[in-house]
């Protein structure tokens, strides 16, 4: 990674091919891996976005890993992408398989009370197909 670049790891509607992918490329972020997070994390669908889309949440507890793509966006984009993240999602770390952490969407716990939960399907493609 380059000292202008920064990292940031997607698991959901921002995945290449999905309906809010161009929020990253308009940023001329490029896909640089897709990988899966370490264990520990679920996945939960947030049904009352348009478009829906997960929420993912650490839980220590957990054995599962979620499959997500890493991508490099220039370090001045990065505050134009975090101004289109409303609630319940936010941007904290996400610690990779391999153990790095980097830049991820999270959700507010709070917020998936009643949300179905799919971490058994490792992945939002698994879960629209």
């Amino acid at each position: 990674m380059k000292e202008n670049e920064i990292l940031v790891g997607v698991c959901g509607a921002h995945m290449e091919g999905l309906p809010l992918n161009w929020q990253l490329t308009a940023l001329d972020a490029t896909l640089v891996q897709k990988t899966r997070t370490q264990k520990g994390y679920r996945l939960f669908v947030l049904e009352n976005r348009d478009p829906i889309r997960p929420g993912m949440i650490y839980d220590s507890s957990s054995d599962t890993q979620i499959e997500l793509e890493v991508w490099s966006m220039p370090v001045e984009n990065f505050g134009k992408f975090m101004k289109q993240i409303a609630s319940p999602l936010g941007i904290g770390t996400v610690y990779l398989e391999d153990g790095n952490g980097i830049y991820g969407f999270l959700c507010e716990a709070d917020f998936l009370k009643d949300a179905k939960e799919i971490s058994d399907l490792k992945s939002w493609r698994n879960y629209i197909a």
